[in-house]
């Protein structure tokens, strides 16, 4: 029996460990390329949050993924993958300084011809001043901790170019962040 037991949390775990180096090479694959390709949306979030399981191992953050799953596109996957990533890591980095327990949600939904995602976190927000700075190159509040300051920056620049679309961000201290995510359905080859 306890070698029975032993042998399914191993089979778990070693399953567990092969979708995590999967996800860290198809998402490492696809940062450094400029393939373009299909894209569902929704999946390649989860893919993305597989990768960063590292990132939320001591900590209790949810997050919510809400709207339209079966949305797919046809675009540089390594731009989705860099918006993702920032959008997750920022809010880590600092929506959450005092607690473990934040949540983020991203919400799909489209139309004919543009897709939309918002993404919030109950974090503690960010003053007016950082809020119209936030997508300036090197600004940061973690100056000395870490901090570049590109993230919001790059980010912007491939939902402006990557993707042809725009982003804005609204906040105020203590009611988290939320960003606006709007681009065209990129047409297909």
């Amino acid at each position: 029996s306890d070698a029975n037991n032993c042998s399914s949390l191993l089979l778990t775990n070693l399953d567990r460990a092969s979708q995590l180096i999967q996800s860290f090479k198809d998402i490492a694959v696809d940062q450094t390329s400029e393939a373009v390709r299909d894209v569902n949306l929704v999946a390649y979030l989860e893919e993305v949050l597989v990768s960063l399981q590292p990132k939320f191992k001591r900590i209790n953050h949810k997050v919510i993924i809400s709207g339209d799953r079966s949305l797919t596109i046809h675009c540089r996957a390594s731009a989705i993958s860099q918006i993702y990533t920032n959008l997750i890591l920022n809010s880590l980095s600092h929506a959450f300084p005092t607690t473990n327990t934040g949540e983020m949600e991203f919400i799909f939904s489209h139309d004919e011809k543009n897709i939309s995602i918002i993404y919030r976190d109950n974090g503690d927000g960010v003053s007016a001043e950082s809020l119209d700075r936030l997508f300036e190159p090197f600004y940061t509040t973690k100056r000395g901790q870490g901090g570049s300051g590109l993230g919001t920056h790059i980010m912007y620049n491939l939902v402006t170019q990557a993707l042809n679309g725009n982003i804005r961000a609204e906040s105020k201290p203590g009611q988290g962040l939320t960003y606006y995510i709007n681009f065209p359905i990129p047409e297909a080859p």
